[in-house]
């Protein structure tokens, strides 16, 4: 049995006063405990769970014990215990260039996002060997009984030649073969996923859908600007990341023609400019019928909302604490940004809330990633609880926003014994001293964790998020 109290010399974690105690043969037994089923929208009575190499073993009513074996204690009276959360898009090698070389995502990204509940990752978008290097290391920690987030990636992602430049995290094929080669290139190295990006030609773009469906691995990431998204969904992505103008171009009757006037005027907008023309999109009926065949074609929308949504003084105010230096200050710009933006913020904020809701009545599956970096002052793990908020904000349920980051997005991570409390599930669990079903909030300070079986403590939580503290802004050695 994976056990830990308090997470000492952690390799690329956590460290804390004294060292791991030893693991318990026998199981964890987590007695009187509150189950919440984020599926249902549904809290049970205390139970007592038990937990033995990674998995739930069982779960019994509240006294049960430990069947007559010897289990390691935690007393979850007044508590309750709920899935691990995911954030479905994150960058996670991205943060070390060109502005902060050195950062160390499993020094900084890692302990911040699990302090805050964040278990599960998947990354759409890094250097394919610094990635696939960084889940070897995580999985290796989880298998030893370290606390460490379950990590898929896709490595590189596909583009085609963006206006604005390229990222050092993209591939760029220049024909239909290259492209195919590129992708069995990538899924023999081991990558989970094939992302692809911006401006992908339609030869190109048929080519990697067509050699990743041939691997049978999911395409996933943004909608091909000038293309609609049934046309994506039937070559076979059907996993949209963002909420793109693309997606309410195509709710009209010219869709490409409507994305390349939103394109022109990307650069020359201003502040404000994408809200507005977001909302100039929108078309009630036409988007209302294209929802319906996106569910029908079994698509999936991750819309990523912090991306555009105003700083709040929570974020801000953390960002301040977490953030290293070079992510700050992209983080103070964007704040500037967007406060001027405000004026159009209202009018977008309504329609996001219309669309979202259309989205939700048409039974397309929502699910939740952040694409948090310092552009949305971004702190790991944080920015995900404000997703879920701005989720809530737009007109889902707790319950939906709740399912959005743990089944839903587990079951989207291909990850199916993750996402619920059941007798078998893997368990990748937080504790929590208040009903999150009632208040988000609930969620902000666990009370516990339980990563691939092993538990950390309300003092090991605490001790994450001050490592990471320390490490985006160390304090100076005393004379």
């Amino acid at each position: 049995m994976k056990h830990l109290l308090a997470m000492a010399g952690m390799a690329g974690l956590a460290s804390c006063a004294s060292a791991p105690a030893p693991p318990v043969s026998k199981g964890l037994l987590i007695s009187s405990i509150a189950i919440v089923d984020t599926e249902a929208g549904a809290v049970s009575g205390p139970r007592d769970v038990i937990i033995r190499d990674g998995r739930i073993a069982s779960i019994s009513e509240a006294g049960s014990g430990c069947d007559g074996d010897i289990c390691e204690t935690v007393d979850g009276s007044g508590q309750y215990l709920m899935p691990g959360l995911w954030d479905l898009h994150v960058h996670l090698e991205s943060y070390r260039a060109p502005e902060d070389p050195d950062l160390d995502p499993a020094e900084w990204y890692a302990p911040l996002a699990m302090s805050y509940g964040v278990l599960g990752l998947r990354d759409l978008g890094s250097r394919t060997d610094d990635i696939l290097a960084l889940r070897t290391n995580w999985t290796v920690q989880r298998q030893s009984g370290q606390p460490a987030p379950l990590l898929k990636v896709a490595g590189q992602s596909f583009s085609g030649k963006q206006p604005w430049g390229n990222f050092d995290h993209t591939l760029i094929p220049e024909t239909p073969e290259q492209a195919g080669e590129m992708v069995r290139a990538q899924l023999a190295r081991g990558v989970d996923f094939i992302k692809v990006h911006d401006f992908l030609e339609p030869e190109i773009y048929a080519a990697i859908t067509q050699a990743a469906g041939t691997e049978e691995r999911r395409v996933v990431g943004h909608l091909r600007p000038y293309s609609g998204p049934l046309e994506s969904a039937a070559a076979g992505q059907r996993d949209f990341d963002h909420l793109p103008p693309e997606l309410l171009a195509y709710c009209g009757p010219d869709g490409a023609a409507a994305t390349y006037a939103f394109y022109d005027g990307w650069y020359t907008g201003g502040p404000g400019y994408y809200e507005r023309a977001m909302a100039e999109l929108y078309e009630p009926a036409g988007c209302q019928r294209l929802f319906e065949a996106l569910a029908a074609a079994g698509v999936s929308v991750t819309p990523t909302l912090s991306v555009r949504a105003p700083v709040r003084a929570r974020a801000y105010e953390a960002a301040q604490r977490f953030l290293p230096d070079p992510q700050m200050l992209r983080c103070t710009e964007s704040k500037r940004f967007r406060d001027a933006a405000e004026p159009s913020a209202e009018a977008y904020a309504g329609v996001i809330a219309e669309v979202m809701q259309g989205l939700v009545s048409a039974r397309v599956d929502i699910l939740a990633g952040t694409d948090g970096a310092g552009e949305s002052c971004g702190v790991p793990g944080l920015i995900l609880l404000d997703e879920l908020d701005y989720l809530v904000e737009a007109g889902l349920s707790r319950q939906q926003a709740l399912r959005a980051a743990t089944r839903g997005a587990a079951l989207k991570a291909g990850e199916p014994d993750l996402g619920y409390v059941s007798e078998g599930a893997a368990a990748d669990l937080v504790l929590l001293a208040a009903n999150p079903l009632d208040d988000l909030a609930a969620l902000q300070e666990p009370s516990g964790l339980i990563s691939a079986g092993a538990y950390v403590d309300r003092a090991g939580v605490l001790a994450l998020r001050e490592r990471a503290a320390q490490y985006a802004r160390p304090v100076p050695d005393a004379e």
